[in-house]
C-alpha cells in the first residue's frame, strides 16, 4: 500500500501478553516504510490493548522496554563509495540515520565534512575503500559530533595516494559533557601518511587495523575543551581527577597497530590534557607515546592515561616499549617480547629540564611555574670551556653523582653565545659536571655551554610542571596566562606499574630515559600496584558489546 506521502509502506503485527490480572493483550504494530525517492527505511511502532483502562500502566512498561532499543533511525544508501554520492547521502541524513557505503575504491579529494550524528557504514575492509587523493594539511575527513547521540564509522579501509608528511588526515571532534559519543571500528588504516586525531572524544576505537607511516603516529588524542568548550589548551583536564576506571576517556581497544618500517613509529601521541586508555591490543614494532607541557607552546601536556592487556612485539631494534612525557600513567598486565629481553622498560623524561621552549621555558630552578628549591647549591667558574656537554669546574672535590638530577645554570656569558643557559645534570666526578643536551631542527636553541670563566650555579627543582607523576593544581587561564594564586598546588600523583612481563617471564617496568631529567623513582613513579583502589572500566567497552542507546521519537497509539 502507499502512505499519504507516495512512500510504499509494509506492516507486521506482532501479538505478545503480559501476565497480568486480568490478561491484558498487547498487539505491537511495526509498520515499515521505504522512500525510493531518498533511498530511506524507516520503522515506526504503534500499540493497541485488550483493556483501554491499563493503558497507562502498559504504556509506562512498554516505553521502558523500548528505551533499550533504538528506533526509529533511517538507512540511506550511497549510490557509490565516491565522494559526491557519500556527500549526497549525508546531505539527506538526519541523527540517528545510517549511510552504508557500497563495496567498490573511490580517491576523495576534498574533504568530507560531517556535523551529524550519524553511522557512516562501509562494506568491510578490502571491500570499501576511500583513498586520501589530498595533499597538504587539507583533511580528508572532518567529523564534528553533536550532542545528546553516538557516532561511528565501520567497515572502511582508508589509503593513502599522494600525501606526504605527518599531519593530520582525519579529525573527530565532540564533548565530555554534552553527551556525545563515538565509536570507529573494523576499519583499516593502511599507511595514510599522517594520524586520525581525536578532539575531546569520548567512546571506543576498536577492532581496526592500522599500519603505521613512520612520519606520524596512528593516532592523537587532544581534550583541549574538557569540561569546558570555550578552553582551547586542556586547562580544566588538568585541575579535574585522575578518573582511573571511569568511562571519561578515549578507549582504544582490541586493535592491531604495526609498521613496514625497520624504525620503530609512534601508535600514540597526546596533547593538551588528554585522557585515554589503550588496552588488548596487538602492538607489532611500534609504541606508544605522549607530549608533555612543553614543545606545543601554551598548550598542556598529557593528563592521564592506562595501558594494560596489550601484546607488545618487537622487533630487537631497542628497548624502548613506550614513554611519558606528562601526567600520571597506570602500567600494568601487558606481555613484551623483542625489546632487549630485561632491558626493556617503559620511560619516562621532562624534557623541559634541558630546552627552554618559547612559552614556558626550562625548568632551571627559578621559573615560576614549577617548585623550587630556593637554595642556591653551588657558585663557583668554569676553569676551561665546555666541550660537548662536560664542563670542568674549579677548586672542587665533589662526590661522584652528587649532583644527579640537579640543574646547573650558566649565570654570566663571556662568550656571547646563543645558546639555552641550564640543563638536567647527568652526571658529575670531582671536578667535571656531565649534563643534557637537545640537538636538532626541533631545537633551534644550541645546548648549553661555557666560556672559561662563566659562572656555574648549581640549583634543585622540587616539582616540574604538568612533570610525569605530577598532577591537579589551580586553573591556568588566558592565551598568555600567568601563575594563579597559590601557584604551583599541583601534586604528586605517581605513575604505577604491574604484572608486565616479557619473553622470559620476567618483570617489565618503569625507568628514566637517562638521568638528568628530573624524575626520580619512588616519589614520581613506582614498579608496585597503586596503593589505592582501581577496578578498570567496563570491558568489552559498552559501546562494543552493544549497550543500546536510548530510543527517540517515540509514541503509543490506541
Amino acid at each position: 500500500m502507499e502512505s499519504p506521502a507516495g512512500e510504499s509502506l509494509k506492516s507486521v503485527t506482532l501479538a505478545c501478553r503480559l501476565l497480568f490480572k486480568p490478561i491484558i493483550e498487547i498487539e505491537i504494530i511495526m509498520a515499515v516504510f521505504y522512500s525510493a525517492e531518498r533511498n530511506v527505511t524507516s520503522v515506526g511502532i504503534g500499540f493497541r490493548f485488550s483493556r483501554r483502562w491499563y493503558m497507562p500502566l502498559v504504556t509506562g512498561i512498554i516505553l521502558t522496554l523500548l528505551s533499550q532499543i533504538q528506533a526509529g533511525a533511517a538507512v540511506i544508501n550511497a549510490a557509490s563509495p565516491s565522494f559526491g554520492n557519500v556527500s549526497t547521502a549525508i546531505a539527506l541524513a538526519a541523527n540517528g540515520d545510517t549511510i552504508v557505503i557500497p563495496a567498490g575504491t573511490a580517491t576523495w579529494t576534498s574533504t568530507l565534512t560531517i556535523g551529524k550524528a550519524i553511522t557512516l557504514q562501509g562494506a568491510g575492509v578490502g571491500q570499501t575503500i576511500i583513498k586520501d587523493g589530498l595533499t597538504g594539511t587539507t583533511l580528508l575527513m572532518s567529523w564534528a559530533i553533536p550532542a545528546n547521540f553516538a557516532s561511528r564509522l565501520t567497515g572502511i579501509e582508508f589509503q593513502n595516494v599522494a600525501r606526504t608528511g605527518g599531519i593530520i588526515v582525519m579529525e573527530f571532534r565532540g564533548s565530555n559533557v554534552n553527551g556525545s559519543t563515538l565509536r570507529v571500528d573494523h576499519c583499516s588504516f593502511n599507511q595514510i601518511q599522517g594520524t586520525v586525531n581525536f578532539e575531546t572524544i569520548i567512546g571506543v576505537v576498536d577492532h581496526n587495523t592500522f599500519v603505521i607511516a613512520p612520519v606520524a603516529s596512528a593516532i592523537r588524542i587532544n581534550d583541549t575543551q574538557w569540561n569546558d568548550p570555550t578552553q582551547l589548551s586542556g586547562d580544566k583536564s588538568w585541575t579535574d581527577s585522575p578518573g582511573y576506571g571511569s568511562s571519561q576517556f578515549l578507549f582504544v581497544e582490541d586493535n592491531t597497530f604495526s609498521t613496514l618500517a625497520s624504525t620503530t613509529p609512534a601508535v600514540t601521541d597526546a596533547y593538551d590534557g588528554a585522557r585515554f586508555v589503550l588496552r588488548h591490543n596487538s602492538f607489532n614494532n611500534c609504541i606508544p607515546q605522549n607530549h608533555g607541557t612543553e614543545s606545543h607552546g601554551r598548550g598542556r601536556g598529557c593528563r592521564v592515561w592506562e595501558i594494560y592487556n596489550n601484546t607488545f612485539i618487537g622487533n630487537g631494534s631497542n628497548h624502548f616499549i613506550g614513554g611519558s612525557r606528562s601526567g600520571s600513567v597506570l602500567f600494568h598486565d601487558n606481555n613484551i617480547s623483542g625489546y632487549w629481553g630485561d632491558q626493556a622498560a617503559f620511560t619516562f623524561v621532562n624534557i623541559r629540564a634541558d630546552y627552554p621552549w618559547p612559552f614556558w621555558g626550562a625548568a632551571d630552578g627559578t621559573n615560576v611555574w614549577d617548585v623550587n628549591d630556593p637554595t642556591v647549591y653551588f657558585t663557583g667558574r668554569a676553569a676551561s670551556a665546555s666541550s660537548g656537554n662536560t664542563v670542568t669546574v674549579s677548586g672542587v672535590s665533589w662526590t661522584t653523582n652528587q649532583w644527579v638530577d640537579y640543574v646547573i645554570r650558566r649565570t654570566t656569558n663571556l662568550g656571547n653565545v646563543s645558546t639555552a643557559t641550564s640543563e638536567g645534570i647527568e652526571s658529575n666526578t670531582a671536578n667535571t659536571i656531565t649534563y643534557t643536551s637537545r640537538t636538532g631542527s626541533a631545537f633551534p636553541i644550541r645546548p648549553l655551554s661555557f666560556a672559561a670563566g662563566d659562572t656555574v650555579e648549581i640549583r634543585k627543582v622540587l616539582k616540574v610542571l604538568d612533570g610525569v607523576g605530577v598532577g591537579s593544581g589551580s586553573l591556568i587561564q588566558g592565551s598568555t596566562p600567568t601563575p594563579p594564586a597559590g601557584w604551583n598546588d599541583q601534586v604528586t600523583e605517581p605513575c604505577y606499574s604491574w604484572n608486565n612481563v616479557n619473553e622470559l617471564n620476567h618483570p617489565v617496568n618503569f625507568g628514566e630515559t637517562s638521568t638528568g631529567y628530573l624524575v626520580k623513582a619512588g616519589v614520581n613513579y613506582f614498579n608496585t600496584p597503586p596503593p589505592f583502589s582501581y577496578t578498570p572500566y567496563t570491558y568489552p567497552h559498552p559501546l562494543v558489546s552493544g549497550a543500546p542507546a536510548a530510543p527517540q521519537n517515540l509514541h503509543v497509539t490506541q
